[in-house]
């Protein structure tokens, strides 16, 4: 046990970016997506291995859209871990390399997680009522 405990701390080389990929309106996917991030951003992701962060997989078809837009720019490797899977069949089968919870086909909002960008703040995972959706529709 002391040798794991006088051991040199491991250095990995990180760098962090935050892209915003919007594909939704009210509680409908709009059919394209818009990705934050520039060309210039996206080639510095060469030859680099990309953790993306997703906070919800619903029909799939956003995050296949971003990782084709990103082996654009030939990662090493591409991985995916969402806190959140939604089984619907409205989903294209596409599956995150690492899953928090799998859930219900409803739209959650709460925990970052938005309607309309309202929501986000709450600290913890909801069901958004056809009456909130109405209140807070676009």
């Amino acid at each position: 046990m002391s040798t794991c405990l006088n051991r040199e701390p491991l250095e990995v080389p990180l760098n962090f970016e935050f892209i915003k990929v919007k594909s939704y309106e009210n509680d409908q996917s709009t059919g394209s997506i818009s990705i934050s991030l520039s060309e210039e951003d996206m080639r510095t992701f060469k030859g680099k291995d990309l953790l993306i962060v997703e906070d919800i997989v619903d029909t799939g078809r956003t995050m296949v859209a971003l990782i084709n837009r990103l082996c654009q720019y030939e990662p090493a490797s591409i991985k995916v871990v969402s806190l959140l899977l939604k089984k619907t069949d409205r989903s294209n089968k596409y599956i995150p390399d690492y899953v928090g919870f799998a859930i219900p086909d409803l739209f959650v909002v709460g925990y970052c997680l938005d309607y309309n960008e309202h929501f986000r703040d709450l600290d913890h995972i909801a069901v958004i009522s056809d009456h909130g959706k109405e209140a807070y529709a676009v």
